[in-house]
């Protein structure tokens, strides 16, 4: 049995729910705790750090200073670059021990964005002389800042002054600053990546800090198959109250206004089908959005039937809205995930979507979905009509499928393999 401490800025959204989903799996044969900034749920094992009223009083003085300076620094948000100082100490280490109530043995990070640092995490090295494993819930753990480079691979060499994300010359040596901060950070705590889709674990491999790792595990998008299968698909559509006969493509996120989850390929997409497919079969497809924002002007160019449904945080009813779905369709065009991919998998849902995020390696052509070229709308109507023109019996075996490779690749099971591995 090891003492595990995991961490995160909260213990919701994706991120949140990932490293959540880690220390359940962990926490069956483990002592463990996940340290949070901002605990919501009631699980025993999650810790919040308390600050001391000097801390929130200092935090909120520096955050209103920061707040005004990044006003008028310029970043890209596309780029979601949240990491502004890798030097600075945001927590005490003996604190998180008094805190959890143990010294850990080993240590993970996730997405500890405003929260803490690898300067943080390697004073928390020091002083319990764990070994410290971060996962790749996006890019920002080898990078001088960005959680998402788009089409920079600085990151490979090494960040510098040239940085895209940086659009003030006032700012542009933060993230070289930042990169060489955390290469030293990675280096003196000897520090190991886990990449969570094949996709992050490609950029991990190319990375300069940590190309020089033996092995990269990979523990995908975590799937807990109690809740997310296929045991109600004959009734799904029944209990949402939808039509048998039509075909219902589901797609969403919680934010679709963002430029990296592609929403503008969807809409060309789904235009490019329908000037593909007969009117009776145009006639049979319906759209089901899932999202708490979304551009209006711009689906309301969808040429199909459309319903909009507000983010789901039940997850059994996200799971048989999954079952009641034909298909899922991704269009992240810059993402480490998304886990609706894999959930909808596990819910024998077949999924089309860019050659990007966990779609890398969890989609198969002609198995369990289609992996459409990066940014190819006509390749990504092709693939939803393969699945629409599927019978009856081919459609079942995609279906079943899908559920495999998230049994076999994506499941609790699969990734407690894995992490016995990593940990033993």
């Amino acid at each position: 049995m090891k003492n595990i401490l995991l961490v995160a800025t909260q213990d919701y959204d994706g991120a949140g729910e990932a490293i959540l989903k880690l220390a359940k799996i962990l926490s069956t044969n483990n002592n463990v705790a996940l340290l949070v900034k901002v605990k919501t749920k009631a699980d025993k094992f999650i810790y919040e750090y308390n600050y001391s009223r000097y801390q929130i009083y200092k935090k909120k003085i520096t955050d209103k200073y920061r707040s005004l300076v990044n006003k008028n620094s310029d970043f890209d948000d596309n780029y979601s670059f949240f990491a502004t100082d890798e030097d600075k100490k945001n927590v005490d280490a003996g604190k998180i021990v008094k805190i959890i109530g143990f010294v850990p043995d080993i240590i993970f990070n996730g997405w500890s964005s405003d929260f803490m640092n690898s300067t943080d995490f390697l004073n928390l090295q020091l002083y319990t002389n764990a070994k410290v494993f971060n996962v790749t819930l996006d890019m920002n753990h080898f990078t001088g800042g960005c959680h998402y480079a788009w089409d920079c691979t600085k990151y490979k060499d090494g960040c510098d002054n040239g940085c895209p994300a940086l659009l003030s010359n006032k700012d542009k040596s933060v993230a070289l600053r930042n990169f060489n901060k955390k290469i030293e950070n990675v280096r003196k705590g000897d520090f190991k990546i886990i990449a969570a889709s094949g996709w992050t674990l490609k950029q991990a491999r190319e990375s300069k800090i940590y190309k020089n790792q033996e092995i990269i595990h990979n523990i995908n998008s975590l799937i807990d198959t109690d809740i997310m299968n296929d045991n109600c698909r004959n009734i799904a559509k029944q209990i949402f109250g939808l039509d048998n006969d039509c075909f219902y493509i589901l797609t969403g996120c919680k934010d679709a206004t963002q430029l990296r989850k592609g929403f503008n390929y969807l809409v060309e997409g789904l235009n490019l089908l329908s000037q593909k497919i007969e009117k009776n079969q145009s006639k049979k497809i319906k759209i089901i959005l899932v999202t708490d924002k979304k551009d209006s002007s711009s689906f309301d160019l969808i040429p199909f039937e459309k319903q909009y449904v507000s983010f789901i945080k039940d997850y059994r009813l996200l799971s048989l809205l999954y079952q009641a779905a034909d298909l899922y369709v991704n269009t992240s065009i810059e993402d480490s995930g998304p886990m609706m991919v894999s959930e909808a998998l596990a819910c024998g849902t077949p999924v089309v979507g860019f050659d990007m995020g966990v779609v890398n390696n969890m989609v198969v052509n002609n198995y369990n979905g289609y992996k459409a070229r990066l940014k190819d709308s006509f390749d990504l109507a092709n693939g939803i009509q393969e699945i629409l023109n599927l019978n009856a019996k081919e459609y079942l075996v995609y279906s079943k499928n899908s559920v495999l490779s998230v049994e076999n690749y994506s499941s609790f099971e699969y990734g407690k393999s894995v992490i016995d591995q990593i940990i033993d």
